[in-house]
């Protein structure tokens, strides 16, 4: 067997049981359940009795080439509950996603995948930021968080937990960092879409994240966003192209508002936004600085495009060709993911994936590849035995 760097996929889903906030809000909190209804191919996703997204069952059946019937009907005989496992395959290979909630099928998944471990967030907590009362979105989290903590317990060597962070409310925000730090969660997930990254009142709670070394990430529409923005010709294209913006646009106030400046230790993840605009928007950030230096406000101690190889961190999955940032923006900044179980991930091709990747960037050291794959994130989550197992294919490399 070719021996291949550590894999560590900087996004992943977990799939939350189906009644979990029906059975966890307090009765006065129930108008803001997050749950979903299955009929007529539809999946509808609502908070109360609120319709929030509207996506068709079958959504996630093409992966590529003609759907295997076989695995379609198993898919389509599954119950409302088991809609999280509904991933199925082509006509060619198995792409049956049969982890999305059983730990145990979850670890063969990976295997198959050449994948070692996951940053995992959430599939129905996805909508956590659309809850408008800031109490209810708090307890929500916290019963998200609570379930997460147990669920990932056996396998904490496998599945590095990212904690949902309220957002409404900065006090709100800085009690869930502080409760799932002292718990030790290893990630806290902000939302998107807040326009306001550039405030102050975050300073605490990237303060708090670099005091406990605890990443801050974002995740492609985890915000009360519209992700919907154009309808009609193109609508899909566009819509999908465009969430790399809701990154550009954190990044961008972030370092011009001056909280990553104000917090130099704080690092910041970007997943399923890609990767290769991110040397672009360094450069265009500094020729901003310079060329509109009178109207800058306020001014920092370095350059964005030094900001971002110091803090910023981006993941790539099927974009392969934006290993080649990293000349612009640093090795560091680079991460790989899989999406796994969502069909516009690399499941179960990762390996091939992989390939591609390095087949593309002859230029590439082995010690690049080892960093974007799995040994950035490691060092990122700060988590002592995964860089263990790191060092360890390091040295199977180097002997192979």
């Amino acid at each position: 067997m070719t021996v291949r760097p550590f894999v560590f996929s900087c996004d992943a889903h977990v799939a939350e049981p189906p009644d979990l906030f029906q059975k966890n809000m307090p009765e006065h909190m129930q108008e803001y359940v997050i749950h979903a209804e299955i009929g007529d191919g539809i999946r509808v996703t609502k908070i109360g009795e609120q319709v929030i997204l509207k996506m068709e069952t079958n959504f996630t059946l093409h992966k590529t080439g003609q759907q295997d019937a076989q695995f379609a009907a198993q898919a389509a005989d599954r119950s409302c509950t088991d809609a999280g496992d509904n991933f199925v395959s082509d006509c060619a290979v198995d792409t049956t996603r049969r982890g999305a909630r059983h730990l145990d099928l979850r670890l063969a998944d990976m295997e198959r995948d050449g994948v070692d471990a996951e940053l995992v967030f959430p599939s129905l907590g996805l909508m956590l930021p659309r809850i408008t009362d800031p109490a209810a979105q708090a307890k929500a989290c916290q019963i998200y968080n609570d379930w997460l903590w147990e669920y990932c317990e056996p396998v904490r060597d496998k599945l590095v937990a990212a904690a949902m962070i309220p957002c409404v409310d900065f006090d709100l925000a800085l009690a869930e960092c502080q409760r799932t730090a002292d718990i030790g969660f290893p990630a806290f997930c902000l939302w998107e879409g807040l326009n306001n990254y550039n405030d102050p009142r975050w300073d605490p709670i990237f303060a708090l994240a670099a005091e406990k070394d605890i990443p801050v990430v974002f995740h492609t529409g985890v915000g009360n966003i519209n992700i919907r923005a154009l309808k009609g010709p193109g609508g899909a294209l566009f819509n999908y192209t465009r969430q790399m913006n809701d990154a550009v646009d954190i990044i961008t106030q972030l370092i011009a508002g001056g909280v990553l400046d104000r917090n130099p230790n704080a690092h910041v993840l970007f997943a399923e936004h890609s990767a290769g605009w991110l040397w672009g928007l360094s450069e265009r950030m500094d020729e901003v600085y310079h060329g509109h230096a009178p109207s800058i406000s306020p001014k920092l101690s370095r350059l964005p495009s030094q900001i971002v190889r110091d803090q910023i961190h981006c993941a790539l999955q099927n974009d392969t060709g934006s290993v080649a940032t990293r000349r612009g923006v640093g090795i560091e900044a680079l991460l790989f993911a899989t999406d796994y179980p969502h069909s516009e991930g690399t499941f179960p091709f990762s390996k091939d994936v992989v390939d591609r990747m390095m087949a593309e960037h002859p230029d590439a050291t082995m010690d690049d590849f080892v960093a974007i794959l799995g040994g950035n994130a490691a060092k990122l989550f700060k988590r002592a035995n995964l860089q263990v197992q790191v060092d360890a294919r390091v040295k199977e490399l180097q002997r192979a």
